[in-house]
């Protein structure tokens, strides 16, 4: 199992940090990239208003059920957004969104304004697309914030 969690501070630092820990175990995943994740948010609560987090699908779900709940963040300055959704419903198994909603989300004091997600009920594919994209643009364009993008190895 590897995880990577890839920190750009495109507006503040130009440089990125990369953490890479590699384990068959994923307890020991789970506990060590959970609470290193809060201890670079935490860090970076200090400097930033608003953090972006960046989610796959796949493994990495059940690795973050298994810790986040767990974590004291500042939920409301964080934003989730989807790497690799679907144009599908959101009632499809085949919707990020829908499994972290349904394992994940449900358990963190979130709203809506904490999730950026598509809207699977524009007309085609194409729309949708443009529409997720404007989405994070204007997520993208605000101030002091920082994105971490979170992947799990079948997505690297």
């Amino acid at each position: 199992m590897l995880i990577q969690s890839f920190l750009d501070q495109c507006k503040t630092n130009p440089m990125s940090q990369t953490n890479v820990f590699v384990t068959n175990d994923d307890e020991i995943l789970s506990d060590k990239f959970g609470y290193r994740l809060e201890e670079i948010v935490l860090d970076l609560m200090t400097k930033q208003q608003t953090i972006t987090i960046g989610l796959s699908g796949g493994s990495l779900i059940d690795i973050l059920v298994s810790i986040l709940p767990r974590l004291q963040l500042p939920w409301a300055r964080l934003r989730f957004f989807f790497v690799d959704e679907r144009f599908v419903p959101f009632s499809s198994e085949d919707s990020t969104y829908a499994v972290y909603q349904a394992k994940l989300f449900r358990q963190l004091p979130l709203t809506d304004k904490n999730i950026i997600k598509i809207d699977p009920n524009l007309e085609n594919v194409q729309v949708c697309a443009q529409d997720y994209q404007t989405k994070l643009e204007q997520l993208f364009d605000q101030q002091n914030q920082v994105r971490i993008f979170l992947v799990d190895s079948s997505d690297c």
